[in-house]
């Protein structure tokens, strides 16, 4: 009887001694801490709130200010259309003076390749953007009314959780309100890829992700150029 409680005795220390054993690293301070953290980034994430702790306006007191021409080449001019979304899910908040702003900024930073964007057209849209990103080509037929251009630029207020969107195959970009980056750049990252540019690995550049580069290569600009000759049918 006595052999049969002591087994009993150290089966019940052995079932605690691994249960102890397993679940012992859940119990670490750091481990708990990093867990912890874990699940609040995810919660800011999926709730939304990251926008707001990482997005912001671009200031209208910041401005770009181009290096003086180096390119020797024949100024081509691409016309643009824009329009400011002002209703519905991804409605913006851009005030006139915040739009003009990162027009003319933007604009500037593509000037470094000898292109003119020239702002041909532009509309406040007050009509429902729910389908603006799922089903861009059907938002595009739902304004023929509206004069589009060689590239189209939809200014939001998000773009769930992206700073810019290209669209390649309708010539047509969009930039939202808040973003992790000056807006203006954000702007003309997109027009580069609506000129054939793809990412680049230079955190200088911009079409670098994520920076404040405003710089293109060499070959940056004559894909640019090129892609501009081909919209507007012009030569050099």
């Amino acid at each position: 009887m006595e052999e049969e409680k002591e087994k009993i005795e150290e089966d019940e220390f052995l079932e605690e001694e691994f249960s102890e054993g397993e679940w012992s690293i859940f119990k670490s301070t750091p481990l708990k801490i990093f867990l912890a953290v874990l699940l609040i980034i995810s919660l800011v994430y999926m709730s939304g709130l990251r926008e707001y702790f990482f997005f912001q306006k671009t200031p209208p007191r910041i401005i770009f200010t181009p290096p003086e021409d180096s390119l020797d080449a024949k100024e081509i001019t691409v016309p643009v259309s824009v329009f400011v979304i002002r209703e519905g899910r991804f409605k913006s908040e851009r005030t006139k003076r915040e739009v003009d702003h990162i027009l003319e900024n933007g604009f500037r930073v593509i000037e470094k390749a000898k292109i003119n964007l020239e702002k041909e057209s532009f509309s406040d849209l007050y009509i429902d953007s729910e389908n603006f990103l799922n089903d861009h080509s059907s938002f595009l037929r739902e304004i023929e009314d509206q004069k589009k251009s060689k590239i189209n630029i939809f200014l939001t207020g998000h773009l769930e959780g992206k700073n810019g969107i290209a669209f390649i195959n309708i010539n047509s970009l969009a930039v939202a309100d808040y973003v992790t980056s000056h807006d203006y750049r954000v702007l003309a990252h997109e027009i580069g890829h609506a000129l054939g540019l793809g990412h680049s690995n230079q955190p200088g550049f911009v079409m670098y992700q994520g920076s404040y580069g405003t710089s293109f290569s060499e070959e940056e600009i004559y894909t640019m150029r090129e892609n501009a000759k081909e919209l507007t049918k012009e030569e050099d």
